[in-house]
């Protein structure tokens, strides 16, 4: 049932239209326009009357003053006061006087003031502004004429010589005050003529403008409007049809043929989508559309990838009752990139069914909504795992080869350390007497060493072990700097041979990682850092261990060697099991992997970077550890 339009909104649909509402914008324009141009002339107007009325006093002072002194060097004192009380014919001037040096009123426009002393006749003189004023202007010997601070007067200060005394000459001052209300009236008046003639213009303009748009164009765009509410009514038969060749009619034209495109368009996504829909529903792949945790459709590989046999049985029920335990968040998150992650989804027998899934979101019915499309992936693990299993039994078979070279720096540190410990303990059994306190902390550094050796050698075969199995270790805040103090202890025998070890350590924070872990991964790359160095020339050849801050929230710690270098074609299996440049019996081409495999675990990266004959620098990158961290369970290593 369709709700009638409300009269006031009628109402104010007509008032925006172009027939009235650019009339009423020239109507106010009209406004606005005659109310700035009355300000603006009365203000140049005033201030013309201004000037005007001071250029004209200051005139009449300087006039008055030569003749008013002629006339007091002459005695003339009636003719004086004559021509002053001709002063107040003008209808603007509200007084005029002359001051004797005492301040006594000797000739006035209005007679009742002769004879008074300034300030009865006049209280305006006896205020400190016009004591200032008339002593400025018998400094200067020149008449002082300004407007005063509201506009409505002038006034003028002219010193007049009243003729020598018994010591020095005497002053007098003529006070002329002039009156510009009257002036300023007219003037207003003027501009008030002016701006209403310019306003009545715009007012017929407007008015004629608007019988223009009403019976010119208003029943034309009327005509538009209707057909274009019907348009968006769902009309898409109506036309406005109008005719012309203004702009109105070209509008119409252009109007009629996007109806006829929205009308085909309308009928071509009428077929797509149901195109769409059966390829959709016939698709091999499971798609799930869900909104707020709620399935709201299912096509019928979904439907069979869970054992149901209708989509009905899916509509409506939670997402979370689709998936495995732990998995109950996987369906709402957008995937990254479109990047495809394995969700572990419930069948209706209850087994697991695993699936690759994307998720996106798309909207659904007019509304946000989220896409998932899995892919079952069950068999092909499957296939995969045995195919793994295969491919480890036969590398570890290939490992047999290089073992001994992985464990034999780390056997022979702990004998060479637990001969030294017993060769001590020997001699002080032998003697009978007690060791010396620096023997017996060196024979705790051996066994310390030894223990660390036993450590590295344990790592090893966890690592080894790393391919049949995985291991949880936790991570922590950990001192980067101690970790390669320690590796640089176990790697000396191995470096003391060929190169000198140079530490550049930076000002850094704690990582986020695992001590153990990243001593064995530094270990080892300062064992290849040497291995690559041939032996003879020590001292021209370092290792340089370098620590410092990389971008926010990271620390680089770049292992750097003179040795031969590695060649541009083997940089990028770099990192790959099992690949070596070296003979079988010395590497195993296990280390690098490794090390790759820890670094990725806790979040970092690893780079290198090398030139054939000048040396290989490794770089590696960790996470900064936030204050206050303490150990967590670490990602499962690879």
């Amino acid at each position: 049932m369709n709700t009638p339009t409300p009269i006031w909104s009628a109402g104010g649909h007509r008032l925006l239209s172009l027939r009235v509402l650019v009339p009423l914008a020239l109507l106010a324009y009209a406004c606005v326009f005659g109310l700035y141009t009355l300000q603006r002339d009365v203000a140049v107007r005033e201030q013309q009357v201004e000037e005007h009325a001071r250029q004209d006093v200051t005139l009449r002072m300087t006039h008055l003053q030569g003749t008013l002194e002629y006339l007091l060097r002459t005695g003339q004192l009636e003719a004086l006061r004559e021509m002053i009380s001709y002063l107040g014919s003008s209808p603007d001037l509200r007084v005029g006087l002359l001051l004797d040096d005492q301040g006594i009123v000797l000739a006035s426009t209005r007679l009742p003031l002769i004879g008074q002393p300034a300030r009865l006749a006049w209280p305006e003189l006896a205020s400190p502004e016009a004591t200032a004023r008339m002593k400025a202007a018998q400094e200067r010997m020149s008449g002082d004429v300004r407007v005063s601070e509201d506009g409505s007067r002038v006034v003028g200060y002219c010193p007049i010589n009243l003729g020598a005394g018994l010591h020095e000459a005497r002053w007098g001052f003529l006070y002329l005050q002039h009156d510009l209300s009257q002036l300023k009236a007219a003037q207003r008046y003027r501009a008030e003529r002016a701006a209403l003639r310019s306003s009545l213009l715009l007012v017929l303009i407007a008015g004629l403008m608007g019988l223009f748009f009403h019976f010119a164009l208003g029943r034309r765009v009327q005509r538009l409007e209707t057909a274009a509410r019907h348009l968006a009514g769902g009309r898409l038969n109506v036309r406005a049809g109008l005719r012309g060749v203004d702009e109105l009619g070209t509008l119409g034209r252009a109007f009629d043929e996007m109806a006829e495109r929205i009308s085909q368009d309308q009928e071509a996504l009428r077929r797509s989508e149901a195109s769409f829909r059966t390829l959709i529903e016939r698709t091999p792949d499971a798609i799930f559309v869900h909104r707020e945790h709620t399935v709201l459709f299912a096509n019928l590989a979904a439907v069979a990838l869970l054992g149901h046999e209708r989509e009905e049985e899916l509509r409506g029920r939670k997402t979370e009752e689709l998936l495995m335990p732990g998995e109950q968040d996987a369906l709402a998150e957008s995937s990254q990139s479109g990047a495809a992650r394995e969700v572990r989804f419930r069948h209706r027998g209850g087994q697991q069914v695993l699936g690759e899934v994307v998720t996106f979101s798309v909207p659904f019915d007019g509304h946000p909504a989220v896409v998932s499309i899995a892919r079952d992936i069950t068999e092909r693990k499957q296939v995969q795992e045995k195919l793994r299993s295969t491919d480890r039994m036969v590398s570890l078979g290939t490992l047999a080869a290089g073992v001994a070279h992985e464990l034999n720096n780390p056997i022979s540190y702990v004998l060479s350390n637990l001969r030294f410990a017993v060769d001590e303990l020997g001699e002080q059994t032998a003697s009978g007497t007690p060791l010396p306190t620096e023997q017996v902390q060196e024979v705790q550094q051996a066994l310390r060493e030894a223990l660390e050796g036993g450590e590295r050698m344990r790592n090893i075969v966890r690592d080894l072990r790393s391919f049949s199995r995985r291991e949880d270790e936790g991570f922590g805040p950990v001192d980067i700097h101690a970790v390669l103090d320690s590796c640089s202890s176990l790697a000396r025998s191995e470096i003391r041979h060929r190169a000198q070890l140079v530490k550049e350590y930076g000002e850094i924070p704690q990582v986020l990682g695992n001590e153990s872990r990243l001593g064995q991964l530094f270990l080892n790359l300062l064992v290849n850092a040497a291995q690559a160095i041939p032996e003879g020339d020590a001292k021209a050849n370092t290792v340089r261990l370098t620590t410092a801050r990389a971008e926010a929230g990271w620390v680089v710690i770049s292992v750097q060697d003179t040795g031969v270098g590695i060649p541009p074609e083997n940089l990028q299996r770099l990192f790959k099991p099992f690949f070596t440049t070296k003979p079988v019996g010395v590497g195993t081409g296990l280390g690098l992997s490794i090390c790759h495999g820890i670094v990725t675990a806790m979040g970092g990266r690893i780079e290198v970077s090398s030139e054939v004959g000048k040396g290989t620098t490794f770089r590696v990158l960790m996470p900064v550890a936030e204050k206050g961290s303490q150990a967590t369970p670490g990602a499962k290593s690879s």
